[in-house]
């Protein structure tokens, strides 16, 4: 029996503010790698081994990245590795939001970051993992599925820390 597991994870930003640094937006994108790319009429940019990218406080390594620029500016980054891993401090806030997976996408436009094959995000001492973690930036939105297409099992776990009780 294949078993799909989908679930809306509003409980875990209800913790704090969840979005990314509203300044990184406006901050040049860096990325380093052992090797790399830049085409300049398509708009692609690619680097190979130990690739490191940050903006502002946006920090992604992989092994392979991939990072699309159309003409009105909006970029598409597609990030692999064994992990993947990104950290980026959450607007307004001293806290970060840590992820990993096989692959990392994450399209300004629609602020969409979908984390493939063995997914995994901290925002504090809250947790989830599964296959398949998509993450809306503006909403707040994630949503975990744990099994990949296809494939027939698979769990999604989500870890909530209590909140501390006010004292009287």
């Amino acid at each position: 029996m294949r078993r799909n597991v989908l679930i809306a994870l509003s409980a875990l930003v209800l913790s704090a503010p969840a979005l990314a640094e509203k300044a990184d937006s406006e901050k040049p994108v860096n990325l380093t790698a052992d090797r790399g790319s830049l085409d300049q009429k398509k708009g692609v940019t690619v680097g190979d081994g130990n690739v490191v990218v940050t903006q502002g406080t946006l920090n992604l390594k992989a092994q392979h990245v991939i990072v699309i620029r159309d003409a009105q500016g909006q970029q598409q980054l597609q990030a692999q590795g064994s992990p993947a891993t990104f950290r980026q401090k959450l607007d307004g806030s001293e806290q970060y939001v840590d992820g990993n997976a096989n692959g990392i996408q994450y399209n300004t436009a629609s602020h969409i970051v979908t984390l493939t094959g063995k997914a995994y995000i901290k925002r504090g001492q809250d947790s989830v993992s599964g296959e398949v973690i998509t993450y809306d930036t503006i909403s707040e939105m994630y949503q975990a599925v744990g099994t990949t297409p296809g494939s027939s099992s698979g769990r999604v776990t989500v870890i909530l820390q209590p909140k501390p009780q006010a004292k009287p």
